[in-house]
Formats: structure tokens, sequence, C-alpha cells
């Protein structure tokens, strides 16, 4: 399926880069089941950069995972030096697509990050292709899993 990539912004108004052209995203709304039977509705950002999906720890009260300090690890690459994260699965439904997935993920506590989909498991899943000179990515089911 394909997907137009998607403007970034923050509270302070709309990203620009180097040359002050708009920041674009590659990113998927997903469905998340909350553990009272709701569902919220959530924007990931696909990253090829990323070895395994991160999450917001805010979500796991909502989806009602516990961690305890046995899962707990310190990765570098999404803040100063290392940061503080427990190890646990994410799952979730792709929104257009209906794929529910579950997998690995990285849950932090910080303002900088809301959802990454990383490499680990989601890149075996699907079959990605970046085609930001035409503003579209593309997800197909890959045969690898």
């Amino acid at each position: 399926m394909k997907f137009k990539y998607s403007v970034a912004s923050t509270r302070s108004g709309t990203l620009t880069d180097s040359r002050g052209r708009m920041v674009k995203r590659p990113i998927v709304w997903l469905s998340l089941a909350g553990k009272n039977g709701e569902c919220v509705d959530v924007p990931a950002i696909i990253d090829s950069g990323a070895d395994t999906s991160t999450i917001n720890i805010q979500y796991a009260d909502f989806m009602g995972i516990k961690f305890d300090n046995t899962r707990q690890r310190n990765i570098i690459g999404i803040g100063k030096g290392h940061v503080p994260v427990y190890q646990g699965n994410f799952k979730f439904k792709i929104k257009e697509m209906g794929d529910e997935l579950n997998v690995p993920a990285w849950y932090v506590d910080s303002e900088n990050v809301n959802i990454l989909l990383g490499q680990e498991f989601f890149f075996d899943y699907f079959r990605i292709k970046f085609e930001k000179d035409h503003d579209t990515f593309e997800l197909t089911h890959s045969k690898n899993i």
C-alpha cells in the first residue's frame, strides 16, 4: 500500500530543513488497544536508522504494560549519551492496512520520542520502498515472514 509523506511539526510550528523547505516524514497511523478496551490512533515514523522500535513510555500504562527493573537497559541514539529504556513488546494495528503486529520495542521516557518503527521485525515483515522524490513510500508484505 502506498502512503504520502507527512509534514513534520511541533507545538511551535512546521519544521523546516537547512534550505527552508518543509520537513516530511514517512508516517503511518497505528491503532493501540488500551487495557480497558478503548482504542487510540497515533502517528508512528518508519525509521530505517532505528535498530529496534521505540515507543514513549506514556503508552505503556494505557496499554496495561508493566515493567520491572530487570527489563531496564541503556541505549544510545535517541538523546544525549545513554538513555534508560524498558524492554518489552509493542502490539498495534496499522490503521490503513489492518495488519496487527507485536514487535520488540524499547519504552523510553522522553519528550522527543513518540513512536519510531525500527528495523527489528518491522522491516522483516514489510518490504519498504521509500520514494521521497515522489512524496510517497510503500509497504508490501514480505515473503520472509
